[in-house]
């Protein structure tokens, strides 16, 4: 008997088209794009797909449906788009605006204004309940009062609840309780955090289970319409994780990056068809590129952060940048800009024929690199009209007047689309191989492979530029994503908390309550993977458990740890921080054949007359895969291939050909990367201008990835408290990475100091360590780094690599270097003046120990301080690496000049700020009595702002006195805020700058005051003054509250966020770090989990940011209860003087100390 044959469909519902691959019960292979939005309500892009391929196919449009297997993007979008379902927050009470105030930072340093995302909770329900980490019932639930509250909001139209209670991930009977008696009141949709994400981490863990709340109603009603509407035998719906799950598993939480997913399965299996072991997947689509990293296996990540919201489940590690065919392209302040911003599905491009904006599409069009017959007849108001390149070349040509009327030399508007092409390669290249230096990958053993619609555009240079000399491209790239869910398998993943020893023992237990949830069956196979850490760290390294002992375990862990951060650490026990369990089920998978045959075209290739290449017009050869129905035929580029919905520009010194598997490969016949063919640029153009701030940040952006990588600490590597920065031969900043606001420009200080003390130390293989806060430093903690750069041939220093970070303890009188009642710099630690750590090219590891363990209050762990040196240098060599590659690139005249013009383009751009500045002058009083006072205006002789600091309390005989790097810092600080566009920060904000500051005052001081208050603290009363004599900003909190508490055997150091400023039309925001910090808060069950302490409320501040019409933020209440004696430190300010505002009768409270 002839076995049955059926339709099979697998589908990516993608936010602007949905893919849709039909196998036809003859096995014949359909690919079908559509909209995936329609005006029709009743418009389904999954069903228009199924239905118009089996139209088509009248002889088989009859025969059922065996399998669907679906990839969406409708949680994604809901997200993005706030539009999910009304859901009420239970949460223990005390931590009731836990899910408002996040991790406390914003997410740009130099925005005045902190705009917080619409919350994903209608309402919140406080529960008066406590339970310690340990299960300890401390106050019991009263079950009573939970009935009568869920009943008043099931009164008010509340169907689902997101239940989230301290410490549910050990003890889950009070949610279970809660849970049960939402049920009998009639709740639909109820999501309990012990359920979701039962893991440690009370903020990730609480935001998943809003995350799962709010979509859930929402992806239930989705699987409804499809089911209800095919009639299939399955239908399956794609995770982030990349299995396959069913419909009642199928949860909102697992559904936001199902379409990504679905391309890293079909990435690996065309990788694993072509027999190759790593390769760097690049998917290009219309919004943003996500990049991902294939080297035997897909890594997982526990946690994905989308709009602001932290989702924690376990998905593929795929990295998505803002740069897509719709990044927007601009001419802004005489320079290109490309991104991030995108145009979106609608308007979209300007060829869409939306008046929309310039994007890079466009670029592409009128360049002759794609053409309107490649794009389906989806555009213009009656949506049935191809795309429009009249409308690409008339924006373009404005842009061209425009840069003509700044006299800069661009021939066209077509050399103004180049120059936005190559300024968006560099970027994706920055991009890259920031995520592989993270991965600890040599990327040039890698190959590319490219999907998605824009990739193709693009993929020959940007594998120029990292060293990958092999591309690789399926006929399947446009629709990538389904052919990878139709490969992927069915299963789920899930990870439960530890947090123990790593011991068989504890292995033993915590398989045996896991495998009682999921027995073993004969259909599944289940994979356990030990997430581990050292004691004390938060960077996890997944093992494959299998049936390996603990030795192999442990030596698997120090190699895989060595490879990523090249250490390990001496006497640090290993901690499994968690388990995850995948379990996989057989499933049939479809064998998707070849579709060499699905091209179009006839010819083997046809002219162009309309390509523009390197400043040219010039006729190009087209290629479709016609063209390989011969044998063992190449491709030579300058050509173009397109085909299966995708074009490829083959660049010169490229060429393609077909694999036998019958997909394709682009091989390069010489690196050009690495030839010096170079012409010396003598002046700027808006294309290199970008181009060379693009790599001049990408490199203290790289060194910010070796030091975190490297560093021992945890104040280092996982807070983060650095930055990394490149000068110019004068020690002039010519590029930083933002890390922290109070270190920005106090660097150059440093540098400038030890050129003209320290000048003949400089030498090739020599490091110097600075920390002196009375010559460029901030205080003593923060250590910098500086190494010289030096021209080979003439030995002359051409740059300066250095980089600061704070380390945890650098000797003084109490423990962490930050005491509260120092009244000497001695008081606070080591200081180092140009110490050499590294000698021809060795480091000095016996004198940096030596040096760090003398003294009357030397260093209290001076090995770790040793260990982020070492790291330090580490990432300054990583500096001068890609430095290198920059100079061979183009020439050191051309790179020396650029950096002129870079900092010339920035000095232009504050010019023109400054001016508008009005004549200006304040004076604030602090709380120990010192007066910060200001005078600022505009002197038109000397064409500069002036900013005078007369009149400023003389040097105090506390600790709040700010070195003269510190008060610099800020007021870079301040003038970058003023600019509202992205632009470059170097040297040149200050070229138009004098700042006055009288000598021996508290801004000022001299050796040996004390310091240590002055950078957190002063400088943030300094920034309010600056902000309140020009009226741009009312003053925020104005402290860091800086908390340390400890005893002999441990320290815990925090800082607490307030309220925001407010400013004309402008209400300040709640609950968030303002101005020179910007540091995450510890989690509440971390907190409990490692310290001897409890978080008994952390809230916002009612009616605490003052009264008017634009109102301050308001702060926070932090209640900590301490559980055995402890030692605590507090330094803080405004606790006496209030917050002042714009107006000065509107004041905002003060802040409170209460023990």
């Amino acid at each position: 008997m002839e076995k049955k044959k059926y339709w099979n469909f697998m589908i990516d519902q993608g936010g602007t088209f949905t893919d849709v691959i039909g196998i036809s019960p003859n096995k014949k292979i359909i690919i079908k794009k559509v909209l995936s939005k329609k005006r029709i309500t009743s418009y389904n892009p999954i069903l228009e797909g199924i239905n118009q391929i089996k139209r088509n196919y009248k002889k088989y449009s009859k025969y059922d449906i065996d399998n669907i297997k679906v990839g969406t993007t409708i949680g994604t979008n809901a997200l993005l788009e706030r539009n999910g379902s009304k859901v009420l927050l239970l949460v223990t009470k005390g931590l009731n605006d836990n899910f408002i105030i996040g991790t406390q930072q914003r997410e740009n340093i130099f925005a005045r204004h902190f705009i917080r995302k619409d919350n994903i909770f209608s309402s919140i329900l406080a529960v008066d309940e406590r339970v310690t980490y340990k299960g300890k019932i401390l106050i019991k639930l009263n079950e009573d009062k939970i009935l009568e509250d869920l009943k008043g909001f099931f009164k008010k139209g509340y169907r689902s609840i997101a239940i989230v209670l301290l410490n549910s991930f050990t003890y889950p009977v009070h949610e279970k309780k809660i849970e049960n008696i939402a049920k009998k009141i009639g709740f639909i949709n109820i999501s309990c955090s012990n359920k979701v994400s039962p893991t440690i981490n009370f903020t990730s863990r609480g935001f998943t289970t809003l995350v799962d709340a709010y979509l859930n109603p929402l992806i239930q009603n989705y699987i409804q319409f499809i089911e209800n509407n095919c009639a299939a035998k399955n239908i399956f719906y794609m995770q982030s994780n990349g299995l396959l799950t069913s419909n009642y598993k199928f949860s909102g939480k697992n559904s936001v990056l199902s379409g990504p997913a679905g391309g890293v399965n079909g990435g690996i299996g065309i990788a694993k068809k072509n027999k190759i072991k790593k390769i760097i997947g690049f998917d290009m689509g219309g919004t943003s590129a996500d990049i991902w990293n294939y080297d035997g296996q897909i890594e997982k990540k526990s946690e994905t952060i989308i709009s602001g919201i932290f989702i924690k489940t376990p998905s593929l590690d795929i990295s998505s940048i803002a740069s897509g065919g719709g990044s927007i392209v601009k001419y802004e302040n005489k320079r290109f800009i490309v991104g991030p911003e995108s145009a979106g599905a609608f308007p979209g491009p300007a060829c869409y024929r939306n008046n929309g904006p310039l994007t890079l599409t466009d670029c592409n069009l009128s360049l002759g690199r794609i053409s309107k017959e490649e794009f389906p007849k989806y555009f213009g108001k009656n949506k049935k009209s191809s795309i429009d390149i009249r409308e690409a070349n008339n924006k373009l040509k404005e842009i061209y007047n425009e840069v003509k009327k700044d006299a800069y030399l661009i021939k066209n508007k077509h050399e103004v689309a180049e120059s936005f092409i190559n300024i968006a390669i560099e970027n994706m290249v920055s991009a890259i191989k920031k995520i592989t230096i993270q991965k600890g990958s040599d990327i040039r053993k890698h190959a590319l492979l490219i999907f998605g619609s824009a990739s193709g555009q693009y993929c020959c240079k940007i594998a120029e530029k990292i060293g990958i000399k092999k591309i690789i491209f399926s006929p399947y790239s446009s629709v990538l994503s389904s052919y990878g869910i139709g490969l992927s398998k069915y299963g789920s993943v899930n990870q439960y908390s530890v947090e123990k020893v790593l011991q068989l023992a504890v292995i033993k237990e915590q398989k045996f309550k896991i495998d009682k949830l999921f027995p073993e069956k004969k259909s599944n196979k289940k994979n356990y993977t030990l997430r581990i850490k050292y004691y004390g760290c938060d960077t996890i390294i997944p093992i494959q458990l299998k049936n390996k002992r603990i030795s192999d375990i442990k030596k698997e862990f120090f190699r895989k740890h060595k490879k990523l951060f090249g250490f390990n650490y001496t006497n640090r026990k290993l901690f499994i921080d968690s388990i995850e369990l995948e379990i996989v089920f057989t499933l049939n998978k479809y064998k998707l054949i070849s579709v060499k045959n699905h091209s179009k075209g006839k010819n083997k290739f046809k002219e162009t007359s309309n390509f523009y290449y390197n400043g040219e017009w010039k006729k190009i050869k087209k290629f479709n895969a016609s063209y390989f129905s011969k044998k063992n035929v190449k491709i030579i580029g300058p050509a173009i291939f397109s085909d299966f919905n995708t074009t490829i520009f083959i660049e010169k010194n490229w060429s393609m050909k077909q694999l036998q598997t019958d997909d394709f490969s682009l091989e390069q016949k010489e690196c050009s990367i690495l030839k010096k063919n170079y012409i010396p640029v003598k002046n700027p153009n808006p294309e290199m201008l970008e181009i060379f701030n693009s790599l001049f940040f990408s490199i203290a952006d790289q060194m910010g990835i070796v030091l975190k990588k490297t560093a021992q600490s945890v104040n280092i590597k996982e807070r983060k408290d650095f930055s990394c920065a490149l000068f110019n031969s004068k020690g002039e900043l010519i590029a930083n990475a933002p890390h922290i606001p109070i270190h920005l420009g106090a660097m150059s200080d440093t540098i400038k100091f030890l050129i003209k003390k320290h000048h003949k130390l400089f030498r090739k293989g020599v490091s110097l360590l600075h920390n002196d806060p009375f010559s460029g430093g901030t205080h003593l903690p923060d250590l910098t780094v500086v190494t010289p750069f030096l021209d080979s041939k003439k030995k002359s220093i051409l740059f300066f690599l250095a980089n600061r970070a704070h380390h945890s303890d650098i000797g003084g009188i109490t423990p962490g270097s930050m005491p509260a009642f120092s009244k000497s710099i001695l008081d606070e630690g080591i200081v180092f003046d140009g110490f050499p750590v590294l000698a021809n090219g060795k480091i000095q590891e016996k004198q940096i120990l030596k040096f760090l363990n003398t003294g009357k209050l030397p260093s209290r762990d001076a090995q770790q301080n040793l260990y982020d040196i070492k790291a330090q240098i580490a990432s300054n060599q990583k500096g001068i690496l890609e430095l290198k590659r920059v100079l061979n690139s183009y020439g050191k005249l051309t790179v020396n000049n650029y950096v002129k013009f870079i900092q010339k383009n920035c000095s232009e751009i504050i010019s023109q700020t400054i001016k508008s500045i009005p004549t200006s002058q304040y004076k604030a009083k602090m709380d120990n009595g010192a007066v910060i006072q200001v005078k600022i205006f505009f002197d038109r002789k000397l064409n500069k702002l002036i900013i005078n600091f007369n009149g400023t309390s003389k040097q105090l005989k506390d600790n709040f006195n700010a070195p003269l790097a510190v008060t610099k810092s800020v007021v870079i600080y301040f003038l970058r805020t003023l600019v509202t566009n992205n632009i470059p920060l170097n040297e040149g904000f200050l070229k138009n700058i004098k700042i006055i500051i009288p000598e021996n005052s508290m801004l000022n001081p001299k050796y040996p005051s004390a310091v240590v208050a002055g950078n957190v603290e002063t400088s943030q009363t300094l920034i309010d003054v600056l902000n309140i004599s020009t009226k741009v900003q009312a003053a925020c909190y104005g402290t860091m509250n800086n908390i340390t508490f400890g005893n002999k055997s441990f320290g815990y150091y925090e800082t607490i966020c307030g309220g925001e400023g407010a400013s004309f039309k402008n209400n300040g925001a709640d609950a968030v770090h303002c101005h020179m910090t910007n540091t995450s808060i510890t989690d509440p069950e971390i907190l409990e989990w490692y310290y001897p302490v409890r978080l008994t409320k952390f809230a916002i501040r009612k009616n605490s940011g003052g009264k008017g019409k634009w109102v301050g933020g308001n702060g926070v209440i932090r209640e900590i209860e301490f559980l055995e004696n402890l030692e605590l430190t507090i330094l803080s300010n405004r606790r006496i003087i209030n917050p002042f505002g714009l107006k000065t009768e509107n004041k905002a409270l003060t802040g409170e100390n209460l023990i």
